[in-house]
């Protein structure tokens, strides 16, 4: 029997082709490979809309983003300024001097606070003290006046017609804090003066006290405390003083706090004179009767510099007297209007309006904050700023109750009193 031989590798037969079908898949069709294909037009439209509208989002966030940046930013200028500045006042105010040491004849002990009769801005002058002792009894002498030889070079009075020319050096005996050689002693006081001009704060020193010391309130003898400060204003709380809103009439002084301030009770040149505890001319050697403030009021208001600052543009012509809405560039970011800090600046006019809209201020006070009312052309730039107050307490106050009357008839008897001389 026969048995059947095993197959082997080589003699196994070939695998059949499949034939081409017009049946099969393409993809299945050896002779036909896979065909490439482009987009529509209706997918590139939709795929250009996605990116965009996501290009529109990002653009969104980051205009947010720096929107929120911006406006922190004016936040923290404004706040360190105005934190800054006050705290630099309030210093002073508390360490004012208001009595003068036993056994010292010569006034120096002033508190004085006026307008600028130019801007019609509040400034303040006083005397503080730089807390001196017996212990440091050099300071009592120093900055008096007189020559000293501490390694300084005192400028020289003119020469007489004549007389040979004395060498002038570069440093004076006044303390103003801006010259070489002010590094002296100061007698133990100095006069501080506090005003703005063109939108500066200063803050002046001098000693020894002046006699008139608002001529010492200079611009190019002061230091710089901040700049774009719109507003810088005080308030006194007198002896008659019972709150710190002023009355609704102007006329009328009420219980309000004061807007200018005499401690002498003595100087009779406006606006001075108009202070409501005035006396007159015979009460300036008194230094009894002088008065000073329990407690001072500082408003500040500070801004950015421009353009982060948040202002607009008048869009027509204002008037002197005009009230009412008035329409402007923009108004976002201006307060909503109907409080105390409703405020705008347009030139050097200061006006309340009392509601706001998306393009107008409806106003309805006009030549506020001690500024007079006046006409403004189109395109006046309109600013705000934000508001900062502190109270400060005076611990050395001081109040006079006695009547004029009796004050005059108190004095004459004095002037008239027969002395006794005693063997």
């Amino acid at each position: 029997m026969n048995e059947p031989l095993p197959r082997t590798c080589s003699s196994a037969s070939p695998r059949p082709r499949v034939p081409a079908s017009p049946f099969l898949p393409v993809s299945l069709s050896p002779r036909h490979p896979v065909p490439t294909r482009g987009l529509t037009l209706v997918e590139v439209l939709i795929t250009m809309t996605i990116f965009i509208a996501l290009a529109g989002f990002t653009i969104m966030a980051v205009r947010q983003v720096v929107a929120g940046w911006q406006q922190g930013e004016r936040r923290r200028v404004i706040y360190e300024h105005a934190s800054g500045c006050i705290d630099i006042m309030a210093d002073d105010l508390k360490l004012a001097i208001t009595e003068e040491p036993p056994g010292v004849t010569e006034i120096k002990a002033k508190f004085i606070g006026d307008f600028d009769a130019a801007t019609r801005q509040q400034r303040l002058m006083f005397v503080r003290t730089f807390e001196t002792g017996p212990e440091r009894a050099l300071t009592f002498y120093a900055g008096d006046g007189q020559s000293n030889d501490m390694l300084l070079q005192p400028v020289t009075g003119t020469p007489a017609p004549g007389a040979a020319a004395q060498p002038r050096g570069s440093d004076g005996d006044d303390f103003t804090g801006l010259k070489v050689g002010d590094f002296k002693p100061l007698g133990g006081s100095a006069m501080i003066g506090y005003f703005v001009k063109n939108q500066k704060l200063y803050r002046a020193i001098h000693a020894p006290i002046p006699l008139i010391m608002s001529t010492l309130l200079d611009e190019n003898n002061a230091q710089v405390l901040a700049t774009d400060v719109l507003y810088l204003g005080f308030d006194y709380w007198s002896q008659f003083t019972q709150t710190w809103d002023e009355p609704t009439d102007p006329r009328q002084k009420g219980n309000g706090p004061e807007k200018i301030w005499d401690s002498t009770r003595a100087i009779s040149v406006a606006p001075l004179s108009n202070f409501r505890l005035h006396r007159g001319d015979d009460s300036a050697m008194d230094r009894d009767d002088d008065v000073f403030p329990e407690k001072v009021r500082i408003t500040l208001t500070v801004d950015s510099p421009m353009p982060r600052c948040i202002y607009a543009k008048l869009l027509d012509d204002l008037g002197e007297s005009n009230v009412g809405s008035i329409y402007v560039s923009d108004t976002h970011g201006f307060p909503d209007g109907g409080n105390d800090d409703s405020c705008i600046l347009l030139d050097d006019e200061w006006v309340h309006y009392r509601k706001k809209t998306s393009d107008s201020f409806i106003l309805d006070k006009r030549g506020i904050r001690g500024t007079l009312p006046r006409g403004h052309k189109k395109e006046t730039l309109i600013r705000t700023g934000k508001t900062f107050r502190r109270v400060v307490y005076l611990p050395c106050w001081r109040e006079d109750l006695t009547p004029d009357e009796v004050w005059r008839a108190r004095n004459e008897a004095k002037r008239i009193k027969a002395r006794t001389i005693v063997r």
